[in-house]
């Protein structure tokens, strides 16, 4: 059971960001079907066979409690399909998890997760050279994906641009831990390079100030290997610097500096982005506590109901989810992913986990982050990719400790 689940997680992993990164109902169906079908699956398997990996550390149930906050609000929400479409992501989210957790029990395949993780990275890479080089074409794209900007599969530029940021940490963080320098260190340096390459081809501005402010935590954590840092880091950026200007100016590349350099808060998107941001607040203060339920924005300012994809949309994932589950809701998610970043933290002192660790916290700090200035969480593989991040980030001692 644990290989054929394996299998079929992997599969949801890797292809599902090709389907507009799950943003839209009609793409996620079949997956939360597929993914319910085998949390059944695994719930009886285990029960029959090993009732005790069920329950062997019982804070990572707490996930559960996830889509359960968007059931608390089924009597007060304002849009109650809309709702029910977020209980069952987050269901499947959260199934998602355990199934992970619960696979992981086998050691053959736990070490096995990194290297998927990194498959799908080196998948996204390929993907957005190609489309660069115009070696694919896509004839629809999300609004914001321009020719020039690098859109990814998901086919937004600013999420896209999180989701590369955390592969480069991730990667990079690898090439550091890593004891001598072989064909592997090659390719991850190249990969790392190349993460960089692409981040900066999204122009994507709230990408790159959280990218920026990821780096104070690298410094903070990788501070012990700050020769490495600089040589696997700084100098190939100044180069990928070097490299993207001197191809700009020969017109190989062409992007708008304006969005580049231009980070005021009186640009039109900025001051449109601040105010959704006063509405939201000015929303939530009706229902503070429970909220309104999930999707509930567009049905509050109608006025949003038909703009075009994006801008019916807060572009802040926490005030999101201050305005559908409240204060109470909110709290119970940040206490939840503040206890698996605890434990992911702890895993930093034994040293066959540092790697991992690191990285993961890494990554997840740009996912989280960018989750700030974008509606990144709108998008199902945001969720797959920070819950397969946990998943290679908890430490096998912290799965069996009662």
């Amino acid at each position: 059971m644990n290989w054929f689940t394996f299998v079929c997680l992997s599969i949801v992993f890797l292809v599902t960001p090709f389907q507009w990164g799950l943003y839209y109902e009609s793409d996620i169906y079949p997956w939360e079907r597929v993914i319910f079908g085998l949390f059944v699956l695994n719930v009886i398997w285990y029960w029959i066979k090993k009732p005790e990996v069920l329950l062997k550390n019982k804070n990572y149930l707490l996930v559960l409690l996830l889509p359960f906050m968007y059931v608390l609000t089924i009597p007060f929400a304002l849009n109650p399909e809309g709702n029910w479409n977020t209980i069952f992501r987050f269901a499947a989210y959260s199934f998602f998890f355990l199934l992970l957790i619960w696979t992981k029990e086998s050691p053959s395949i736990k070490k096995l997760y990194p290297l998927i993780f990194h498959l799908l990275g080196i998948t996204f890479f390929v993907f957005a050279f190609a489309n660069l080089f115009n070696f694919i074409h896509l004839d629809e794209y999300m609004i914001g994906c321009t020719e020039e900007r690098a859109c990814g599969p998901v086919r937004y530029p600013n999420t896209f641009g999180a989701i590369i940021g955390a592969y480069f940490f991730y990667t990079l963080t690898v090439v550091i831990h890593r004891k001598s320098i072989d064909w592997v260190s090659i390719l991850f340096v190249h990969l790392t390079v190349g993460y960089g390459a692409i981040l900066l081809h999204t122009y994507s501005r709230g990408s790159y100030i959280i990218f920026a402010g990821t780096f104070v935590l690298v410094f903070l954590l990788l501070s012990k290997h700050w020769r490495k840092f600089l040589l696997f880091s700084i100098s190939p950026l100044f180069l990928l610097f070097v490299v993207f200007n001197l191809l700009q100016h020969a017109g190989i590349i062409v992007t708008t500096d304006s969005r580049v350099l231009d980070f005021s808060p009186t640009t039109p998107n900025a001051a449109a982005r601040i105010d959704f941001y006063k509405e939201a607040i000015v929303m939530s203060k009706e229902s503070p506590w429970i909220g309104f339920g999930g999707e509930s924005w567009t049905i509050y300012y109608p006025k949003y109901e038909k703009e075009v994809l994006g801008l019916n949309q807060v572009h802040n994932g926490y005030l999101d989810f201050l305005i559908e589950i409240g204060w109470i809701g909110i709290t119970i998610y940040a206490l939840f992913f503040i206890l698996l970043i605890y434990l992911i933290f702890k895993s930093r002192t034994v040293s066959s986990d540092k790697t991992h660790s690191v990285g993961v916290i890494l990554a997840l700090t740009m996912l989280f982050g960018h989750g700030m200035v974008d509606y990144d969480f709108s998008y199902g593989t945001i969720w797959l990719l920070i819950f397969w991040l946990f998943a290679i980030g908890l430490r096998e001692v912290d799965i069996k400790k009662r």
